[in-house]
């Protein structure tokens, strides 16, 4: 009995096979449909996708034979490996003079008739083969012999779609612990932070208490100054976090009913709105399936950026409308507020940006949060404005 050759690009072809995983969840359905139509196909007992270790031949998917696996040294698919591009057929492995004393012709599963193509990867690296057998001599037809070809291209895009999806759930998985680590760090820093932030703002507040006789109006303005400098500072820690949490927060969704958010946004800008002549109109508020914090967040923002941002030159209106479209809802928020100049459009997402310098409320995460917020939940955001007239911004929740 003759051995197999060795293929030339041995090393490689092995770290390959080991980087399929192809030797772990062994059953593969979409396989043995492979494999069962092979032979019949083919007219043959026995059909195997077969792998080829450093010493062992693996079946990893089989038909018409109870055999798992064989050594390498007898194994007929060894011999094709070694010419990837190629179809090694045996019609008569009892008359052929490298098979004619293998355990396998001469004892169970008597082979006599062999007819196996190469799996091979994009680079030519033979994996193993999709191969017939049968226990009596034969000779594949010109179509049977495509038929096999066509079959092991099938198997070879199954093989290259599992690494994908293996190398994509690694991926996902090495996001999913950076995401995870990246929290923690936040929440670290946040903390060191906040304690020495604490401190200050209940010092100046001792000190601006304890010396009102003692120091000038200055002095005090001076801590007054230095008291919204940290207060701004704690916000800041506290929207990173936010904002920071939303790429690991997975936030179960329901029935969320629309009507209800706006009239409570409303309520915590009651003052400003009397004080201001604000009007907020909204119709066909429709109940929509989403995560109602999220949703609401996003809404918060929108509105709270028309009321912070409304014109001196008159009274603010603000529009919020739901669209119900076939297969998304599109929720609108209109205003005649002061605008955005075009070139500024892009800018208003990213973290920190504030449209107006001189406005002291807020740090500029709102919108940034706002469209990782809408890319979150599967959407997208739209904004179209005119300065000096207002704004319309608008995003989409998958139904």
């Amino acid at each position: 009995m003759k051995k197999p050759p060795i293929p030339k690009n041995e090393v490689e072809r092995l770290k390959e096979l080991q980087s399929h995983k192809l030797f772990e969840n062994f059953s593969d359905e979409d396989l043995d449909l492979i494999t069962k139509l092979a032979s019949d196909i083919c007219g043959t007992k026995v059909s195997l996708i077969t792998l080829i270790d450093s010493k062992t031949q693996v079946f990893k998917s089989r038909h018409g034979i109870e055999l798992t696996q064989t050594s390498r040294d007898v194994a007929f698919c060894a011999h094709a490996i070694n010419k990837p591009e190629k179809m090694l057929i045996v019609n008569d492995a009892t008359q052929d003079e490298r098979f004619k004393d293998n355990p396998l012709v001469k004892g169970e599963p008597k082979i006599a008739f062999y007819a196996g193509m190469p799996l091979s990867t994009k680079e030519g690296l033979a994996l193993g083969t999709l191969c017939v057998i049968d226990s009596k001599p034969k000779v594949l037809s010109a179509s049977q012999i495509e038929a096999l070809k066509s079959l092991s291209k099938l198997v070879e895009r199954l093989f290259e779609s599992r690494k994908k999806s293996l190398e994509l759930e690694k991926v996902h998985s090495q996001l999913r612990l950076h995401q995870s680590q990246t929290e923690e760090i936040a929440y670290a820093i946040a903390h060191d932070l906040k304690n020495p932030l604490d401190s200050i703002q209940g010092f100046l507040e001792l000190l601006q208490q304890d010396a009102n006789t003692s120091l000038g109006e200055e002095a005090l303005q001076y801590i007054d100054y230095t008291k919204q400098s940290t207060q701004k500072m704690t916000e800041l820690i506290y929207e990173i976090l936010a904002f920071a949490k939303l790429t690991t927060s997975s936030e179960e969704k329901q029935m969320v009913e629309i009507k209800p958010i706006v009239q409570n946004i409303i309520d915590l800008n009651l003052p400003t709105i009397k004080s201001e002549g604000i009007k907020i109109e909204f119709s066909n508020l429709k109940i929509i399936y989403t995560s109602k914090m999220l949703f609401s967040i996003v809404l918060r923002n929108l509105i709270g950026n028309a009321i912070k941002y409304r014109s001196a030159d008159r009274p603010l209106v603000v529009k919020v409308s739901i669209q119900d479209q076939l297969d998304e809802w599109i929720i609108t928020v209109k205003d005649n507020g002061k605008g955005i100049q075009k070139k500024n459009l892009e800018k208003i997402f990213q973290p920190f940006y504030k449209e107006d310098r001189n406005n002291s409320s807020g740090v500029g995460m709102g919108l940034a949060t706002c469209k990782k917020i809408v890319l979150t939940l599967g959407g997208n955001f739209e904004v179209n404005s005119e300065f000096g007239k207002g704004s319309t911004f608008s995003f989409n929740i998958p139904k």
